[in-house]
């Protein structure tokens, strides 16, 4: 966090004050978003209103999950020595448990990264095994790393395929890890061992957001009805939002205050699907465990686009609550920050990429040109041949001698400025991670995370806070499309 962040955490600008938002506290829209039509906003809980400090809870997940293989499934102590390594896997990312890889695709569904295990996979290697075609993430054996808290998963996952493969631990095959990962990172999660640990040191592992209580209060002020909706069962539920949200303000003296509507146990992305009945907590006035879309929706007396929906889960969350409810949706993008702030610091190593691709390209078009002269003074000198003067025969070929030396020269050049764009680009994405590069590109190209948020989200943010600084009866305005021929940069 920068030292501007801090202050302005700590005290929001007032009017007349320099009003300029830096990046990381923006809303990204990507559909115009009129919030004086939302008659109610929603929110998740976890990596929502709650942010966990990572990578100590990704730790110990990991750790946790690791312990049950051993204790429950007989995996070998070995796995208990293993430390967790914050940097090796990024969200968006998808596991092929068949194969014992770790993909990360572009926004065809084509395989542009990929590693074995923890081991980088060649180009030449992952053609053989892909073929660079559209892949099916919904295929037995995939599944996409969509949430934070599948992100220890990955790694776990790949230290157990080099496991395998060096004959450390024993198991029928990759797609046997690959399910006895699945059932650890869920039971870590769900036996309650580690959400007494993190409810214990909640101070540590749940820093405090200090817009948050301003962003949620200034919405209900103006009118929107607030609701919560976690898949998190009450106690966890209870224990995090008091911490972050009781005593911040005299209006909402403990966090059920801020919400007219709260959602235990929802079940998500079931929720959106199915319709069980919504059961009341006794002694919690306007507080539920289950229900459905419908249900909540008369509950609110607000339904499909008069709903936005703040969550972290790219499917859990936002996918299945814009095709299913019609909701308006805005996703939670905690990895923003950093990815801004190394966009801001890598700036003038993208303007010289830029400036480096432009002259690559000018090169190959000038080269391809010239090559193309060539080759027609090549075919008029075979067709005219015997009716050339020797004299014009020698002018042909020393026009072709010329346009050849210069083809020459420019390939060349092209090569040298191709090496410059990989050197430079390679240095640039080691920066975001380096395996991986950055979660929204790769080179120029799209990823498939970047994909799905402009398709299912209306915008995109770092943090719930960041609402704050936003009229909620105002209208947040997306970009105006424009095709190629239409930009004025």
């Amino acid at each position: 966090m920068t030292a501007w962040d801090s202050a302005f955490l700590a005290s929001p600008p007032l009017l007349g004050e320099d009003d300029r938002l830096p990046p990381a506290h923006k809303l990204y829209a990507l559909r115009t978003l009129p919030m004086g039509e939302i008659k109610a906003i929603g929110f998740d809980m976890d990596h929502t209103l709650a942010r966990y400090r990572s990578p100590e809870i990704d730790e110990l997940a990991f750790k946790k999950a690791a312990r049950l293989l051993v204790r429950e499934r007989g995996y070998s102590p070995w796995l208990l020595e293993l430390g967790y390594d914050p940097e090796f896997a990024v969200r968006g990312l998808v596991l092929d448990g068949l194969r014992g890889n770790l993909l990360k695709l572009n926004r065809e569904r084509q395989v542009v990264r990929a590693c074995h295990g923890s081991q980088p996979m060649t180009r030449p290697r992952m053609d053989a095994v892909y073929s660079r075609r559209r892949l099916s993430t919904a295929a037995k054996g995939f599944r996409s790393i969509d949430t934070l808290f599948e992100i220890p998963e990955s790694h776990l996952f790949a230290q157990l395929v080099d496991g395998l493969d060096r004959g450390l631990i024993k198991a029928e095959n990759y797609l046997q890890l690959f399910r006895d990962v699945r059932w650890a990172i869920d039971t870590a999660h769900r036996n309650g061992e580690m959400k007494a640990e993190i409810l214990e040191h909640r101070a540590f592992f749940i820093p405090p957001d200090p817009q948050l209580a301003l962003a949620l209060d200034r919405l209900k002020r103006a009118g929107k009805k607030l609701f919560l909706l976690t898949n998190s069962e009450w106690t966890f539920t209870h224990g995090v939002l008091s911490h972050l949200l009781d005593g911040q303000d005299e209006a909402h003296p403990r966090w059920t205050d801020y919400f007219d509507l709260v959602v235990v146990s929802s079940r998500k992305p079931g929720f959106f699907l199915d319709t069980p009945e919504a059961k009341p907590l006794e002694g919690h006035p306007g507080c539920f465990s289950g229900g459905h879309t419908a249900w909540l929706e008369f509950m609110l007396g607000a339904e499909g686009e008069q709903v936005l929906y703040v969550g972290d889960h790219i499917y859990g969350d936002v996918l299945r609550s814009k095709k299913n409810a019609s909701w308006r949706t805005l996703l939670l993008v905690p990895e923003l920050e950093r990815e801004l702030r190394l966009l801001e610091a890598k700036a003038p190593d993208m303007r010289e990429l830029l400036r480096l691709e432009t002259a690559r390209r000018r090169t190959l078009r000038r080269s391809s040109v010239l090559l193309d002269q060539w080759k027609r003074n090549r075919v008029r000198r075979h067709v005219l041949g015997p009716r050339l003067s020797s004299d014009a025969a020698v002018a042909l070929d020393q026009e072709a001698a010329q346009l050849a030396a210069s083809v020459e020269a420019l390939q060349r050049r092209a090569e040298v400025q191709n090496l410059e764009v990989d050197r430079l680009m390679h240095a640039v994405e080691m920066a975001y991670n380096p395996m991986w590069g950055p979660i929204f590109r790769d080179r120029d190209e799209q990823t498939r995370f970047a994909d799905q948020i402009q398709q299912f989200a209306c915008a995109y943010t770092g943090r719930v806070g960041n609402l704050y600084m936003y009229d909620p009866l105002a209208t947040v305005y997306a970009p105006l499309p424009a095709l190629p021929h239409e930009r004025l940069d």
